[in-house]
């Protein structure tokens, strides 16, 4: 469960908007909530991974847009780094759509990994449509990949 929400991100639709005549009918302004935390807590998902006992920070910034149709747009930016400097520091950003029938379309860079004072070495970047089938469109290593490879310290 962790792993998919360190990997998934977010979202919702564009409001519709209805042409009548010369006249443009405007759908109601969503409702927009903003928000950001930072929280320090035991990292169940590296211990499970890794074997590693560590605490981890995470600090996110987000939006939410909700419509009235039920669609949603979260946009957030958020990064995970452990107190074990062994550990690779996770990055993702990016915007998540949710439309009225729950299809979700994540885009942007959801998981990004790097070494503290070092450069990427794991970048999911692009498109994932859940869908049956699932579309991928960019680079998204992690869904194929055992995760270990990339967190565990060799």
């Amino acid at each position: 469960m962790r792993a998919a929400i360190r990997t998934l991100i977010a979202g919702a639709l564009a409001i519709a908007t209805l042409g009548a005549g010369t006249t443009m009918v405007v759908a109601a302004q969503p409702e927009i909530i903003r928000g950001s935390t930072r929280d320090t807590f035991f990292d169940e998902f590296i211990l499970d991974l890794c074997g590693i006992e560590t605490m981890t920070t995470v600090t996110e910034h987000w939006t939410l847009w909700r419509y009235a149709d039920g669609s949603e747009r979260f946009q957030v930016s958020r990064t995970f780094e452990s107190a074990d400097p062994r550990l690779p520091i996770e990055h993702g950003s990016g915007m998540s759509t949710f439309a009225p029938d729950g299809t979700q379309t994540v885009h942007g860079s959801p998981l990004r990994l790097r070494y503290p004072g070092g450069g990427v070495y794991l970048l999911d970047a692009g498109l994932v449509i859940f869908s049956d089938p699932l579309i991928v469109r960019g680079p998204h290593p992690s869904l194929d990949m055992d995760l270990a490879d990339a967190y565990c310290p060799a």
